[in-house]
């Protein structure tokens, strides 16, 4: 049986053309680069001591924040109000970084900006650009695959790592359900690529390649910089 589910071109881009249902498994490559792995580390424990100075003195001066715009240092602290420890740029950066990253090979990229991505996710690279807004990842194994937006709700099946369509409520009417700490859904009613399963996932184990994402660059020097924090396209 394949396990390999995505077949790759010349161009680079990954078609998801299998019959059946494609898995994106999580990968971390920041461990290949010692200076990289070593940053990270620091990263984390500066998010677990709301550690100000240190996110500051990392971030580029024309780092983009929540709307994707080139805003510099004083406009990020504004949009994220991260001199307060109460701040969510510290808990969505937190699970970003922790679902593990990889290092970009983006040819259109002459900056150099954009050197490697928290999470994994984003790299997923799809045919169409839109479907990046209505496809997401399972992100663990076994994950439970439910009836209705509840831990007490029967489990439908199980996912590991599966690509899947997030569904529009449009159509199937309630797709979204309860608030998470961060505000957003707790619930999200999916479809796996195939269509041919439908149920509910808990926030926890999903993720879109549109959701947060942190974008790192090394400098000349070798110190490593966040150049972007941001959702969306």
């Amino acid at each position: 049986m394949k396990n390999l589910v995505f077949t790759v071109v010349m161009s680079g881009v990954l078609h998801i053309g299998w019959s059946q249902n494609p898995t994106y498994p999580p990968k971390d490559e920041s461990y290949t680069d010692p200076g990289l792995a070593a940053f990270v580390d620091r990263l984390l424990d500066a998010i677990d001591k709301r550690d100000q100075h240190f996110l500051y003195e990392v971030l580029d001066f024309d780092v983009s924040g929540i709307r994707g715009e080139a805003s510099g240092i004083s406009d990020f602290k504004q949009e994220w109000g991260s001199d307060n420890d109460s701040s969510m740029v510290w808990p969505l950066m937190k699970r970003t970084i922790e679902l593990g990253g990889v290092f970009l090979h983006d040819t259109a990229d002459l900056t150099g900006r954009y050197q490697f991505v928290f999470p994994y996710v984003y790299n997923m690279p799809l045919d169409i650009e839109d479907d990046y807004f209505s496809i997401g990842v399972i992100t663990g194994k076994n994950v439970n695959l439910r009836e209705g937006p509840d831990t007490a709700s029967p489990i439908k099946s199980k996912l590991t790592y599966d690509v899947i369509w997030f569904l529009d409520g449009e159509q199937y009417g309630k797709t979204r359900s309860g608030t998470n700490s961060y505000g957003d859904p707790e619930w999200y009613l999916v479809e796996t690529y195939d269509r041919q399963k439908r149920g509910w996932v808990n926030w926890r184990y999903i993720y879109s390649p549109m959701d947060y994402r942190i974008f790192l660059f090394k400098e000349g020097n070798g110190n490593w910089k966040i150049s972007a924090f941001l959702a969306g396209d």
